[in-house]
């Protein structure tokens, strides 16, 4: 039983590191200019159900940054995948402020593939600064074929191009109704991508029946993340409208390649269309409509 359970350990690694090499996140952060330095990052998630089963998360990201006194920094940029390990994510800011509640004016963009959500800064930054974004992302639940099981998994910090930080907290809320459904193979990946080791990783109880994923680590380097994967029941969740799959090959099946090529057709317009400049969003309070959650 002990090698047999070395041997699922050692699998389960290989598997959890595979993801992290086949899905690669953007910067959590970034910030020009050479006078910073990013002191922490404590993130709050809630991760959720949204309309049609589709997996919905809640972000609350705190980061706190040094800044010198030249003002050279003017922008603070958190950026989202817009897809990973085979899921189309749809990304939407709803606020960015400072602790107090007092609003950074803000920005958003969607190019290639990443969806950059922007602070500004007219007359530059300086000394401590804090800023909370606040966002949600439909489809961040990879769901694969139902039979097997379903993983979260998120680069806290990201990991191209992220700065240095002293101090990474995360804590992922799974509420009440979806705590049958964990598997137990939660756990914490840090290191360079590619390369990822453990870290420590503590499941508490919270309120109303919730269970609290928490991780932290101290002193990341640039090329450094820390990334939580949470594994769910198979069938947990639904996938996103636009993941292919099901319904392209229920079409194929049913009509032949050729309606095949005019519903894939279709998807790149749609796709296209959403990546238009002419048809970004440039107002928090403005968003594209997320699949899967009712607005």
């Amino acid at each position: 039983m002990r090698t047999s359970r070395a041997l699922l350990d050692a699998v389960t690694a290989a598997v959890a590191i595979a993801l992290l090499i086949g899905s690669p996140a953007s910067a959590a952060i970034s910030i020009d200019g050479d006078e910073v330095i990013i002191d922490s990052l404590t993130a709050d998630y809630t991760l959720g159900r949204g309309a049609g089963g589709v997996s919905a998360l809640t972000a609350a990201e705190t980061y706190v940054a040094q800044f010198g006194g030249s003002g050279q920094a003017g922008e603070v940029r958190r950026q989202v995948d817009e897809s990973a390990n085979g899921m189309t994510r749809y990304p939407r800011l709803i606020s960015i402020t400072e602790p107090d509640g007092a609003e950074w004016p803000s920005e958003v963009e969607s190019a290639d593939g990443v969806y950059t959500m922007t602070a500004v800064a007219p007359d530059g930054l300086r000394g401590r600064q804090s800023f909370v974004f606040t966002y949600t992302v439909d489809g961040v639940v990879s769901v694969g074929d139902d039979r097997g099981p379903q993983e979260f998994v998120w680069a806290v910090n990201g990991s191209d191009g992220s700065p240095a930080i002293g101090e990474v907290r995360a804590t992922l809320r799974v509420p009440a109704d979806l705590v049958p459904t964990l598997t137990g193979a939660s756990r914490c990946l840090i290191g360079p991508e590619g390369a990822a080791g453990p870290c420590d990783l503590e499941l508490t109880p919270g309120q109303l029946g919730a269970v609290m994923v928490e991780a932290s680590a101290r002193d990341l380097s640039a090329d450094e993340t820390m990334t939580l994967v949470v594994e769910f029941a198979p069938g947990t969740f639904a996938a996103t409208e636009e993941d292919g799959g099901t319904w392209l090959w229920w079409v194929a099946a049913s009509t032949g390649a050729g309606a095949l090529a005019v519903a894939y057709a279709v998807l790149r317009r749609r796709r296209n269309h959403v990546d238009d400049p002419h048809h970004r969003s440039v107002s928090p309070t403005m968003p594209s409509k997320p699949a899967g959650r009712d607005s």
